[in-house]
């Protein structure tokens, strides 16, 4: 079959915000940050020489006010070496062994950190970062003086529009890590964002409110630890945190998309009750939630093995429905332009869909692909064309069942998915690849973020909300995985009487427990249920994050 690239076109902005195929979170998170900072102007170009780890280690030895010791090879090396480690990211020049790593980006610690972002450098953040910032645009999250971005910025001011110095008031306030940081920063400017109007980010409207509600939250929380948690590693938390949510984004948006193209239905009735905190246990009954049951027995239990198997089974099939869901959806879009539109939104398309203008358009768009050669004599196509569908369904069965397009189509989503779920990765909940099937699990890391989120509270102190830690049973913490998250532990998403799978499912139950203590959040003072207590790791108290 000799489809052309614009008939087997597939990206939409609107309908999938993110490119489906290998996302480095990493750098997403690093553009996001310059994308807060310049409200929404990404930087394009730069001034600056190629950077190098020696060359930050020549800034070291030659700034004798601020740096001192490193006045030998051996502590110039192990200098080179924890830049190259805890603060750099670097990519090899050339493709040889004698590669040498040139600076793409620094780790998002700090918000200067976007000083040393190298764009010339191909980015592979699939378009992750303007699907963040939309999340966080029109919040106060975009502030300065608001809680995320004046932690992003602590320890500097503004210099100009654009450039950030260390001030000398508050620096001494920080660890002496960010201080490291900071004062070998300050030789640095922040680069000048783009001033094209097409560069801007554009427009996104998330299909889930509640979701987006629940990034914005679930940020807010980690945030409470700011006095008490290490720089370094909240930040880590934020980033694990919007990896999850981002992933999570994706599997419900296979559900939605499709049911807006089957039924019309971009909502459900659940989501639009959702407001505050407390609301977000509603999503448990929300007919979009994806649900993931994870297996926390490593392989040991093969019910529980099987059962997280089918349920990233479930959701690779509904990604193959989304891809003619999304296909029909694209493809209505010149439609939309012949009428004016010139960025149609999802609604707008799912609105065509029903346009007496659909027939004729795909009747024509059809008689181009039969008109092929190639296509005349295929038996797929001669089948398809004589089915008594729509001409737009014709059109798309033909492009889905286009062996090299979906081959494409189900290789890229595969990844897309194993790099957002962070496959095979402490911070992720996917497991899986080189021959075996995958499956749905929870990290350590990932269990840790999601053990430090549910353990903050509210409380109304001094008149006004406060945010503290409480200790929390583990039979809470396992209905909050459910209610908020769609992760099942000790149930089985459909229901069962076999007592097999009943004693898989506790299995799994005390599997959790046992993960939790060696991470040192449980300990198991009795057989009594209301004695299971998970405890804070970091106690905060309401004073202590005003």
């Amino acid at each position: 079959m000799a489809l052309d690239r614009k008939q087997t076109a597939f990206r939409n902005f609107q309908i999938m915000p993110i490119d489906a195929n290998n996302v480095n979170f990493e750098q997403a998170v690093v553009r996001l940050l310059v994308l807060l900072h310049t409200k929404g102007k990404p930087i394009t170009a730069t001034t600056k020489d190629f950077l190098y780890p020696e060359d930050l280690v020549e800034i070291i030895k030659e700034d004798n006010i601020h740096f001192e010791g490193v006045n030998d090879p051996t502590r110039e090396r192990l200098m080179k070496n924890w830049i190259s480690s805890d603060y750099a990211t670097s990519i090899a020049e050339g493709r040889d062994r004698s590669a040498k790593p040139r600076i793409s980006n620094f780790k998002p610690i700090h918000l200067s950190t976007i000083k040393l972002l190298d764009p010339r450098i191909r980015s592979q953040d699939r378009d992750a970062s303007l699907f963040l910032y939309n999340i966080f645009k029109g919040t106060d999250f975009t502030t300065h003086n608001e809680l995320f971005m004046s932690y992003l910025i602590q320890g500097t001011k503004k210099q100009g529009e654009y450039n950030l110095i260390v001030d000398e008031k508050d620096i001494n306030e920080l660890d002496i890590e960010t201080q490291f940081l900071l004062r070998l920063l300050d030789r640095f400017r922040v680069d000048n964002p783009s001033t094209d109007r097409k560069k801007v980010v554009p427009e996104y409207k998330m299909l889930c409110e509640a979701q987006q509600k629940q990034f914005l939250f679930d940020i807010l929380k980690l945030l409470v630890y700011k006095g008490v948690i290490p720089r370094r590693e909240l930040l880590n938390y934020i980033i694990i945190a919007l990896n999850f949510h981002t992933a999570l984004f994706v599997l419900k948006s296979f559900f939605l998309i499709n049911n807006i193209v089957k039924d019309k239905k971009p909502r459900c009735k659940t989501c639009k009750t959702i407001i505050g905190e407390k609301d977000f246990d509603k999503l448990c009954h929300c007919e979009f939630q994806p649900k993931l049951f994870v297996d926390l027995t490593l392989g040991q239990d093969r019910i529980c093995d099987n059962l997280s198997k089918k349920s990233v089974e479930v959701h690779h099939n509904e990604m193959y429905r989304y891809f003619k869901s999304h296909y029909k959806l694209v493809k209505v879009a010149p439609i939309a332009h012949n009428a004016g539109i010139k960025e149609p939104s999802i609604e707008h398309l799912s609105a065509i869909l029903d346009s007496p203008a659909v027939e004729p358009y795909f009747q024509v768009k059809l008689s181009e692909i039969t008109s092929d050669e190639d296509m005349m004599d295929d038996p797929d196509v001669q089948q398809i064309l004589k089915m008594n569908i729509p001409s737009i369904d014709k059109y798309v069965d033909i492009i889905i069942n286009d062996k090299s397009n979906w081959k494409v189509r189900v290789r890229n989503h595969k990844s897309f998915l194993s790099t957002l779920c962070n496959m095979n990765r402490d911070d992720g909940f996917l497991q899986g690849g080189r021959g075996r099937q995958r499956k749905y699990v929870l990290g350590n890391l990932l269990l840790e973020v999601l053990v430090q989120l549910a353990v903050v509270d509210y409380k109304i102190h001094n008149e006004s909300i406060a945010a503290y830690t409480k200790p929390i049973t583990i039979i809470s913490f396992v209905e909050w995985l459910k209610n908020r998250y769609g992760i099942y532990i000790n149930e089985w998403l459909d229901g069962s009487d076999s007592p097999e799978t009943a004693k898989a499912l506790n299995n799994n139950f005390l599997a959790l427990k046992d993960r939790l203590r060696q991470l040192g959040f449980y300990t198991d003072l009795s057989d009594a249920s209301n004695s299971q207590v998970i405890k804070p790791r970091f106690k905060v108290e309401p004073d202590s994050n005003k």
